[in-house]
């Protein structure tokens, strides 16, 4: 098979397959590819800046998807560009997301399955290791999030979750009108929540916020009254019930207590009448 068609089958936009290699006994495919002529717009990876001319450049490998029974590899050439703002930096390639060794189909692969099957199954499947499986989740996920479209935050909700000695407390903030969990942050301070509203919000979105369902804990509420000026604070039922149930179960013990100790002072005078009286009676 001729270069040019495994380049058509390849698919890389720009790039053309200028060498390649088969192992039939080890079912591995090995792929060399460079620009195609005229492919000459380079970007920084730093800062996005367009160059014509290259510094310098190097072969990376990468794992792409397989081509049937084989594992296909991709030795690509990538160009070194000298940045007046960042330095000397490496091209930003579109099908090169991390510098992992893999291709960015090849990740969004394992994070599509990811969503239907655990971590050990995804390893096995595509035989890698369980921390390199969830290292690509976590990549996926953030260019997910980073370009799909998000509601807008209306009405919030915050709260912080217990996760042991160490770590202790972090705090959870969600869209109550979609379910959806927004953001987690470390500790349950002011700080935390502040951070939140400063590095995930504009001004226009916070002040759109409508309300917020929270626990009775103050630095939450602080931090909203700061950062969304028109929102309402919710407290939640389980709070509001649990501070009344202590609220009667106080007044109930006061009650008691105060019964019990009049009961006993009438216990420990009753003698003294008793003696008296029975004085009275022998006088």
């Amino acid at each position: 098979m001729p270069d040019s068609e495994f380049t058509t089958i390849l698919g890389w936009p720009g790039y053309r397959v200028y060498r390649h290699e088969i192992d039939e006994a080890a079912k591995t495919l090995r792929l060399w590819e460079r620009r195609k002529r005229g492919n000459r717009k380079l970007i920084c990876s730093g800062c996005g800046r367009k160059f014509s001319e290259a510094h310098d450049y190097n072969e990376r490998e990468v794992r792409d998807l397989p081509w049937g029974e084989y594992r296909t590899t991709v030795i690509i050439e990538v160009y070194r560009v000298r940045c007046p703002n960042c330095g000397i930096r490496v091209e930003k390639v579109p099908q090169l997301p991390s510098k992992a060794p893999f291709s960015k189909r090849f990740e969004e692969a394992v994070g599509q399955a990811c969503e239907s099957a655990s971590v050990r199954q995804v390893a096995r499947q595509f035989r890698l290791a369980a921390s390199t499986v969830r290292a690509i989740d976590l990549r996926y996920l953030k260019r997910w999030s980073a370009t799909r479209r998000k509601d807008g935050l209306a009405q919030m909700g915050v709260d912080e979750i217990y996760f042991g000695k160490q770590m202790k407390f972090i705090t959870v903030v969600s869209n109550l009108e979609t379910g959806e969990s927004l953001w987690c942050g470390q500790d349950r301070k002011q700080e935390t929540l502040d951070e939140f509203f400063r590095t995930q919000l504009t001004g226009t979105q916070r002040k759109h916020i409508e309300a917020a369902c929270v626990d009775m804990w103050r630095p939450f509420t602080n931090s909203i009254a700061q950062w969304a000026v028109n929102c309402r604070i919710v407290y939640d039922k389980f709070h509001v019930l649990q501070h009344a149930n202590k609220s009667h179960r106080g007044s109930a013990e006061g009650r008691i207590r105060r019964s019990n100790c009049n009961q006993r002072l009438q216990e420990l005078t009753r003698p003294q009448e008793d003696s008296a009286a029975n004085s009275r009676n022998h006088e």
